[in-house]
């Protein structure tokens, strides 16, 4: 009897069992296909300050969430800038009864220096050999042609 079972057991394990395979394909993708756009950058001088109490859904998301909350929101009440630059926050958190696990975000200030995108342009010879954009003050080497300007 218990060598019946054991054999209906390993039947059952062995129909029970299913391999799956699953496969990929990548596309060579032509040169021509590639777009590049740079932009440059215009940065206020003046540092904002902005101070808000996130509500339970935003909340709920963490403390990251949070945070992009908050520069949202700076940037829309300081000019609807682009992208906050160089961000510092500073929360206000209150405990959870007995000081235990709930940690709740009660006010966010963030500041940081608000910048806007201007001048989009498609990446081109030109851009590449640019010493600004490419990081390098002074002389500048021209890549295609080998010599330095």
């Amino acid at each position: 009897m218990k060598k019946y079972m054991l054999i209906a057991v390993a039947a059952l394990m062995a129909a029970s069992c299913t391999t799956t395979t699953k496969t990929a394909r990548t596309e060579s993708v032509p040169y021509s296909m590639y777009n590049a756009t740079v932009a440059d950058l215009e940065v206020s001088p003046k540092r904002i300050t902005y101070t808000m109490a996130p509500s339970k859904e935003i909340r709920s998301g963490g403390v990251g969430n949070v945070k992009q909350a908050a520069i949202q929101e700076a940037l829309e009440k300081n000019g609807n800038a682009d992208l906050l630059l160089e961000p510092q926050f500073v929360l206000s958190h209150k405990k959870g009864p007995f000081g235990l696990l709930i940690n709740k975000v009660t006010s966010i200030t963030v500041t940081g220096r608000p910048a806007t995108y201007k001048n989009f342009r498609s990446m081109s010879d030109d851009v590449w050999t640019d010493p600004v954009f490419r990081g390098h003050r002074g002389t500048s080497f021209n890549i295609f042609k080998g010599e330095k300007k």
